[in-house]
């Protein structure tokens, strides 16, 4: 009977500590990846390194960038485990910075089925593995995303400069050279056709809709 009881209680010991406090996690977005291989270096995004390959073939560190809900990014390089090499770009993932410093992801496939791995406690890990694994990170950068704050170009905008008399060339090359946010739709096309905004704008403004 003491025996029962003694197995009962180390059963409830163990549960609680597995389960441990609720960890709070915030948002942010796995931007990309580049891999730094002593003198090559390749990125998922070509351009933010000098002569980089898209195409990673050579074994070397691993960094990824996952931007933040309140815009920074942290530029972090896996531990052991790396869920982030499974994930697409732009994907939404979860995160925690502990006291230390150290970033922190769910990983619940990695984990291990926490005791007593019996029962429906062993099924519902055999499907969505164990919820308190976590990945650790370690953060090699962490800056303040910049933002363009530059306003975008709007159906008004193209209506003011056509109504002031800028030529159809100053029109365009603003348009080419700016952010837009048109409205294209079919009434909104016939609202510039009587605003007098010409062919050659409109066309201008859906070729610059279409990049």
């Amino acid at each position: 009977m003491h025996g029962r009881c003694l197995l009962i209680a180390l059963s409830l010991f163990a549960v609680a500590v597995f389960a441990g406090e609720p960890k709070e996690y915030k948002k942010g977005t796995l931007d990309h990846w580049e891999v730094h291989t002593g003198s090559v270096s390749c990125s998922s995004h070509p351009t933010l390194l000098l002569g980089a390959s898209a195409h990673c073939s050579n074994p070397g560190v691993r960094v990824y960038h996952v931007v933040t809900e309140d815009g920074f990014d942290y530029t972090v390089q896996p531990d052991i485990w790396d869920p982030f090499k499974s994930m697409a770009l732009g994907q939404e993932i979860q995160y925690r910075i502990d006291s230390k410093g150290q970033f922190w992801t769910p990983d619940p496939m990695n984990g291990t089925c926490p005791w007593p791995c019996t029962g429906e406690q062993r099924k519902n890990y055999k499907q969505n593995g164990n919820s308190r694994h976590e990945a650790k990170y370690f953060v090699a950068l962490v800056e303040r995303r910049k933002t363009d704050s530059t306003p975008k170009l709007t159906n008004k905008d193209i209506v003011d400069m056509s109504r002031v008399g800028l030529s159809e060339t100053v029109i365009v090359a603003k348009i080419n050279a700016s952010q837009a946010d048109f409205d294209l739709g079919i009434e909104a096309l016939s609202l510039l056709k009587q605003n007098g905004v010409s062919d050659a704008v409109v066309a201008a403004m859906l070729q610059r809709a279409s990049h």
